[in-house]
């Protein structure tokens, strides 16, 4: 039997929804090539000259021609957008003007040199983020790239041609771009090109380049990436496809582990894993484990730390911050739990000096891994841009000045307090009140001081309590043995003093952040209220963290900042806020967005909806953000916003449950009141109907008053049977008896109905083709076209037209009754479906209009299962004329029945 390669309906769903998501925002196509010079943006302007040509808004955002003549050709009749002039420290400097793309919002847009660094003081500080914005926004883009700007690949054109290119946009961007389009030209032609002036055009930069990057070897090389990278990009796009057919299924099954570490081997092992889990398909996360190391850092190495990590995130990684003593055996812990079947680690051999006492954590991970590939990346000293110096090492050995001053100090008192014991208690009981020197010192001062009083006790206690005193001479020779022991256990009991007081100052930073998520978690929970909600958020953040805090509540009126009063006059912050509430990602100080800006700020996001904007604003001016406070102050907005959801959806909820109770006194009044008025108005009807049989006994006077009355009792009536009709369809206590009708009779039955009431109107009906049976209940539906018709009829003139038009709709009939009246007035178009609701002003007093027949309408479509709203005819397109309204409704088709079966109105 052939195996089953039906395609997978879940997979080929979400590979729909995916496709329409992506509608709503622009296309991305990118002009990819190995080099400068290939012919990326002379292939972009003659593509965007063919769009253009088909009647595509084509505009050009920034065009980098480089004096090329040909390329400058192109330029010309394609409208340029003008640039933005930022000044930077007294230079002005042009940049491309997001904010005014964004309001000339073209259908399509041309972004040249796609990695470009920004000037300060941008919105974004890389043109990448630029066009993810305009992308966001609707607008398709068309923008170049050099395959040496690609991240994961930086390091190795490094290597290959000796050049680091700063400008980098990570591999995430280029994966989901829409489409690329690879501009190859071999490198003999380049070669060629450079040497006639084709490539840089100012006097002498053909040469400097020749000499420097444009090697033949390197051009072979970069070729050779730009093809190969294309080309994972194709089989990645064609497995998921493939996937969703039930094609040959890439069976991946890998996750990769990367760790990160200040070491700045990280950046090669952050691109050596990306492009490893680019070729496997795989997964892969970076994971930094927070141990007692990183309370040793200094402030540049937590810096690299963030950077190392922000690069993994931007190349695609997930990240994780992990806490632990035991590095190894946490590593291996997690990796297990989680799945990951290879770990990437970095591996620098020791110095000599070191190999005998201390193994690599990449030798501690091999030799504890069990069934995990672990995969190890070589770094030699000083074979990266930024080198590991001694000071790693020696770091836990440094401390203040004071500190050690203070660590002789305490081995002075230790003295000071054992000399009266000299002659009381054997010297070797002494050695303890030495050993307690050190171990207060290692827990107070840390393990360089532990070390140095360890160092000076053994001294003072040969130089004050053995014999002889006062000189560093001892006459036993066992005080060998006891000045061993001593000074080994004082070193050993300080060093893990000095660790155990280092890793209770880490479960102490835990703890505290603990309770600060504890205690905003409980504050929240305890208060009802956007007021209270604001205040308690503000009040457990601002103190802990020395921050000035602002909440930002968004509202039917704009964003309403709390505490109230607070100073919203900067621009440049207000436009942080601004942007983040408009896009849901956070911006701001330490950000890639709005950088300059003074505070930081995070969108308040729950369930995907927007309720507010979290502000941070440090009291210290110099300090920056880290990534972990950055994470931790995201979890407090996550929080805050559900509690703000919460307060929300109470809101929303009292308000339902009083228009609940409101709808059912109105529907008990309803029925009340239409229950209470039939009787009487039933016999006022006949007593007047016997009057007016007696007319010819009766003053004409008597007469005419009867008449008038008896023509108000009617339409008193009526408002009665639809008051009758209202309440059981908000009951629900209506009941239908559905058949198989054809809607011709009972259009026909309707406008037999209305002729009294026409006047001199003209009613077209317009049937399309020959049309199904309908499954409804007829009267029902013949009272909705009564309805809709006596409502075109109080809102067009005597003289006016009315047209009934029917077609078939898929599996439905839609029906379309278009009057030449004066139309709706905007924003009546749902109201004038409501109870006791009307349109515009009537034309005269004479119609009488309740406000109960169109709702009365939509009770009875939509329990027939249809839908039914109002149009303009304008909005209508062609033949639907300019004036007036359409009601359009629809019904479901009958299933089809046996000839035998047909009711006679069909036969």
């Amino acid at each position: 039997m052939s195996p089953d390669i039906r395609p997978d309906p879940d997979k080929l769903l979400a590979l729909i929804g995916k496709d329409e998501g992506e509608r709503a925002r622009g296309h991305l196509k990118i002009f990819f090539g190995s080099s400068a010079g290939v012919g990326k943006t002379f292939a972009m302007l003659t593509e965007a000259r063919r769009r253009q040509a088909e009647g595509r808004d084509v505009m050009i955002g920034v065009v980098e021609h480089h004096g090329r003549a040909e390329t400058r050709a192109l330029v010309e009749g394609l409208p340029v957008l003008p640039l933005q002039a930022i000044d930077h420290r007294g230079v002005t400097v042009h940049e491309f003007d997001l904010d005014a793309a964004l309001a000339r919002r073209p259908s399509l847009i041309l972004m040249d040199e796609f990695a470009h660094t920004n000037a300060p003081n941008s919105r974004h500080p890389k043109r990448w983020q630029d066009v993810e914005e305009l992308l966001d926004n609707g607008i398709d883009v068309y923008t170049t790239l050099n395959v040496q700007h690609l991240d994961s690949i930086n390091d190795q054109v490094a290597r290959l041609t000796g050049i680091w290119v700063k400008e980098t946009v990570p591999d995430t961007i280029f994966d989901s771009a829409d489409e690329i389009a690879l501009i190859d030209t071999p490198s003999d032609e380049l070669l060629k090109r450079l040497a006639e002036g084709k490539v840089y055009v100012a006097e002498g930069a053909n040469k400097r380049a020749a000499e420097n990057f444009f090697k033949k070897s390197n051009l072979l090389a970069l070729r050779e990436i730009a093809l190969r990278r294309t080309a994972e990009r194709v089989d990645a796009q064609s497995d998921e496809l493939n996937a969703a057919m039930g094609q040959n299924e890439a069976q991946v099954g890998h996750k990769i582990m990367l760790l990160i570490g200040p070491d700045p081997l990280s950046t090669r092992l952050i691109r050596h894993a990306k492009r490893m889990a680019t070729r496997g398909r795989a997964p892969w996360y970076a994971v930094y484990l927070q141990s007692e190391r990183h309370e040793q850092l200094d402030e540049k190495g937590r810096t690299r730390i963030e950077q190392y990590l922000r690069l993994a995130e931007n190349l695609g990684a997930q990240i994780v911050r992990l806490s632990g003593m035991r590095p190894a055996e946490d590593i291996l812990a997690y990796a297990q739990q989680n799945g990951f079947t290879r770990i990437v680690v970095g591996y620098r051999r020791p110095k000599w000096w070191l190999r005998p006492f201390r193994g690599t954590f990449a030798q501690h991970l091999i030799e504890a891994s069990d069934g995990i590939e672990i995969t190890v990346v070589h770094g030699a000293t000083g074979n990266t841009r930024e080198s590991v110096t001694a000071g790693a090492i020696i770091r836990p050995f440094l401390a203040r000045p004071l500190d050690y001053g203070l660590a002789v100090a305490g081995v002075a008192l230790g003295t000071a307090i054992a000399f009266p014991f000299r002659d009381v208690t054997p010297s070797n009981n002494l050695a303890m009140i030495y050993l307690t020197v050190v171990v207060i010192v290692a827990a107070r001062l840390g393990l360089g001081p532990s070390i140095l009083a360890s160092m000076l006790s053994i001294p003072a206690f040969n130089f004050f309590f053995t014999d002889p005193y006062y000189t560093f001479n001892f006459y036993d020779s066992y005080y060998y043995v006891t000045f061993a022991f001593m000074l080994v256990t004082s070193l050993v009991v300080g060093s893990l003093t000095a660790r155990l007081s280092r890793h209770a100052r880490l479960v102490s930073n835990r703890e505290r952040e603990t309770q600060i998520l504890y205690g905003l978690t409980r504050g929240l929970s305890a208060v009802r209220g956007i007021d209270a909600i604001c205040e308690v958020a503000i009040r457990h953040l601002s103190g802990p963290f020395s921050l000035d805090v602002t909440v930002f509540v968004r509202t039917p009126s704009g964003l309403q900042p709390y505490p109230q009063g607070i100073i919203t006059n900067d621009m440049r912050e207000m436009g942080a806020v601004n942007w983040v509430s408009a896009n849901g990602l956070m911006a701001g100080r330490d950000t890639d967005t709005m950088p300059s800006a003074t505070g930081l700020y995070l969108p308040l996001l729950a369930e995907k909806e927007a309720f507010g904007v979290l502000g941070l604003t440090s009291r210290d001016a110099g300090h920056s953000f880290t990534g972990a406070e950055i994470l931790q102050f995201e979890a407090f907005a996550s929080l805050i916003a559900g509690a703000l959801q919460r307060a929300r959806r109470s809101d929303e909820a009292a308000e339902s449950k009083v228009e609940s109770e409101n709808e059912k006194l109105r529907n008990v009044l309803l029925s009340s009141l239409s229950h209470d008025l039939r009787t009487p108005l039933t016999v006022m009807n006949n007593s007047v109907s016997t009057l007016l049989r007696m007319r010819k006994e009766l003053p004409r006077k008597a007469m005419d008053e009867l008449t008038g009355l008896w023509s108000q009792l009617t339409r008193l009536q009526k408002f009665v049977g639809n008051l009758l009709d209202m309440a059981a369809i908000t009951s629900g206590h209506m009941k239908l008896n559905f058949q198989p009708y054809m809607i011709q009779e009972i259009i026909g039955a309707a406008l037999g109905q209305v002729q009294a009431t026409k006047e001199n109107r003209t009613i077209g009906t317009h049937i399309s083709g020959n049309l199904p049976m309908v499954r409804i209940d007829g009267g029902l539906i013949e009272q909705v076209f009564i309805n809709l018709l006596e409502n075109a009829f109080q809102h067009t003139q005597d003289n006016g037209r009315l047209d009934i038009y029917v077609e078939k709709d898929a599996d439905r009939l839609r029906v379309r009754i278009s009057d030449d009246g004066d139309g709706l007035k905007d924003g009546d178009e749902a109201r004038i479906f409501e109870q006791f609701q009307k349109g515009q002003t009537l034309r005269s007093d004479r119609s009488g209009g309740t406000g109960l027949g169109l709702a009365i309408c939509r009770g009875i479509v939509q329990a027939h299962g249809g839908m039914i709203y109002a149009k303009n005819n304008r909005t209508l397109g062609q033949n639907a004329g300019s004036h007036g309204a359409s009601f359009i409704f629809t019904l479901p088709i009958a299933p089809a029945l046996p000839e035998g079966n047909l009711p006679e109105s069909a036969l």
